[in-house]
């Protein structure tokens, strides 16, 4: 990107690099931002991997292997609003930003007292979440209570129509200064090649973390009832679920049918799969799903508000119950290569609007607080 107007100096915070779609975001907003000229500052207990003469580190002091904790989490949100509040005066910051209303929560004594903006983009609904992982009641009331307050004032922009609804319904009395949405982008690719043929058994995946709300506990229950050499199920990610995941798979002795890959780069995995399934009960705008079609993978989701705004529905499959999975499999089974590769350009086809610069849409909306150029809903 080309430099336009006068360098902004820019402040954000995130605990740690972690794999997931939100670092990748994160980490390509940061990047284009740098890449326009600007200058980047961030908190977090260690440096994320990027490069470059404009981008600074400010360390928050923990010990770097002890951050998942009650006690880190408290930690921070006492002391990491102070910190950053001190570095955006410091640095006389002219904008700040943040995914997740947690850091934006820490940003927020920067735009009251120094009045810069922030701009706050959502990948998910936390609070629906919790309640997936069924997390008590006062702790979501209190995320809510935060999310209210992270929000005020502020530029919000949810990554799906259905999530900014969403958490605009439940702040009608503490709401942002403007909302909006900016959809996540179909990622470039330079493999260019052809697809292989469908292989005998069928190659299909899961990509993402391993917990309740992605509902690996599903396709294993498909793969049970699914003919014996009829495909071959592969899990790439790792999370909390995985020790769960691996226990239902012993108990319907799925070893050699299923296996567990861990965190996988994702040039490595689009070749060796056939079909992406997505069962999720809850997502924002899956990454996942947006890597396949830059790969040319076809995949099916589940019938979810999210998936339903940017997906045909000849790829969404109702109903929570494994046997509503299964009959699509096995209509996909009948005639892999001519049915896998009709989903395939349905897919393509219904989300050629996704294919924008993400990159100067949100440096547009970080450093402008107008509404970014992508895609209408």
């Amino acid at each position: 990107m080309a430099r336009t107007g006068n360098p902004a100096r820019i402040l954000t915070s995130y605990y740690r690099p972690k794999p997931g779609g939100l670092c990748k975001r994160l980490f390509r907003a940061i990047e284009g931002l740098l890449a326009e000229g600007h200058e980047v500052h961030y908190l977090s207990v260690v440096p994320f991997p990027i490069d470059h003469a404009n981008c600074h580190w400010h360390r928050f002091p923990w010990p770097p292997d002890h951050t998942e904790g009650l006690l880190f989490w408290l930690a921070f949100h006492l002391l990491a609003p102070v910190a950053l509040l001190h570095l955006a005066l410091r640095h006389r910051v002219t904008h700040t930003f943040a995914f997740a209303t947690t850091y934006a929560l820490c940003l927020q004594p920067a735009r009251v007292v120094a009045r810069i903006p922030l701009a706050i983009f959502l990948r998910a609904d936390a609070l629906e979440n919790h309640r997936l992982l069924g997390r008590p009641g006062w702790l979501i009331g209190l995320e809510r209570w935060l999310e209210g307050l992270a929000l005020r004032g502020a530029h919000l922009y949810g990554v799906s129509d259905a999530l900014t609804r969403t958490v605009l319904a439940r702040h009608r009395n503490t709401s942002p200064a403007r909302s909006g949405v900016l959809r996540n982008d179909i990622p470039r690719t330079t493999d260019t090649g052809p697809r292989p043929p469908a292989r005998n058994p069928l190659r299909i995946a899961s990509v993402g973390v391993l917990e309740p709300r992605k509902r690996g506990d599903l396709l294993i229950q498909c793969v049970a009832r699914l003919p014996a050499h009829a495909a071959h199920l592969f899990l790439y990610g790792a999370g909390p679920g995985e020790a769960m995941l691996r226990a239902l798979v012993a108990e319907l002795y799925l070893e050699d049918r299923i296996s567990f890959m861990g965190w996988t780069k994702s040039s490595r995995i689009w070749f060796d799969i056939d079909l992406l399934l997505m069962p999720s009960h809850h997502e924002g705008a899956p990454n996942a799903a947006l890597e396949a079609i830059a790969n040319g993978v076809p995949f099916l989701a589940s019938r979810i508000p999210e998936h339903a705004e940017i997906f045909p529905t000849d790829c969404l499959v109702q109903g929570d119950s494994p046997q509503a999975w299964v009959n699509r499999i096995e209509d996909l089974l009948r005639e892999p290569d001519v049915s896998l590769t009709r989903l395939r350009e349905q897919i393509a086809a219904h989300t050629a609007s996704l294919h924008f610069d993400w990159d100067a849409a949100v440096c547009q909306a970080i450093l402008a607080g107008a509404e970014p150029t992508a895609p209408p809903p």
